[in-house]
């Protein structure tokens, strides 16, 4: 069994107590964990009953704590943002962040692509030229270039879309929604299409809509895990999003 957990927001509380329930081979979070600590920390129990595993959100490169939290922990290696992994003998991809008008925001077919991967931007960005060239540029402060720099840690690059298209899976998670949800993405059915996965996860909105009028044209199955919620891989609920029942389970 695997459970995938909505966005927590730097609560945990109810991680332990499901895990424990329930007894899964993996759990998989789908960003926005704002961990308060060092995530293998937080997880110290978690992690001596299961396997963790996650992708980020785009508050997770907030500040400086929550990035450091995640990517720098002990547990970084758990990310699966841009890459397939088999867990509990399920190929598995993800694709944490968000899109960002700077970067790339695939709103319509011709959507511009500003920066390809995080390295253009980091050179060619004002942000970038501000503590990396041989002048000061722009009129950005040093902090905000450096905020800049940060933020755009958590933003999907053209680039990382379009590895992943070549590769195969069984499940994508991801922190944005495909265009079933109206605030969704049409790329992200592309993706999915690309790599022939069964079933979708995904977090950012907090909530679960009924995508099942839309599974025959997306052709494969979509689920939107609310706040704090959990479902299992039939997509069924195991703890309801907090934004959709007061007070959670």
């Amino acid at each position: 069994m695997i459970l995938f957990f909505g966005d927590v927001h730097g609560d945990f509380r109810h991680v332990e107590r499901i895990v424990a329930r329930y007894r899964p081979a993996a759990i998989i979070f789908l960003g926005d964990l704002e961990a308060p600590a060092p995530l293998e920390q937080v997880l110290a129990r978690v992690l001596a009953q299961t396997q963790v595993w996650y992708i980020h959100g785009n508050h997770d490169t907030d500040n400086h704590r929550n990035y450091d939290h995640l990517f720098g922990s002990a547990l970084a290696e758990r990310n699966l943002h841009g890459r397939v992994v088999e867990i509990a003998g399920m190929r598995i991809a993800g694709l944490g962040g968000v899109f960002r008008a700077e970067i790339w925001y695939p709103d319509r077919a011709a959507a511009p692509v500003h920066y390809d991967n995080y390295q253009m931007y980091q050179q060619k960005s004002e942000a970038g030229q501000r503590l990396y060239g041989d002048q000061p540029h722009g009129n950005l402060s040093e902090g905000k270039a450096r905020g800049l720099l940060l933020r755009h840690r958590s933003s999907i690059f053209h680039q990382e879309w379009q590895a992943l298209c070549c590769q195969q899976a069984d499940i994508l998670v991801t922190h944005e929604a495909p265009d079933c949800h109206p605030y969704g993405f049409r790329i992200l059915n592309q993706l999915a299409r690309e790599m022939g996965v069964k079933t979708l996860f995904h977090g950012h909105q907090h909530d679960s809509l009924n995508y099942r009028p839309y599974f025959r044209r997306l052709g494969f199955h979509v689920y939107g895990v609310g706040l704090r919620g959990v479902c299992n891989l039939r997509g069924q609920c195991v703890r309801a999003g907090e934004m959709e029942v007061p007070g959670g389970t």
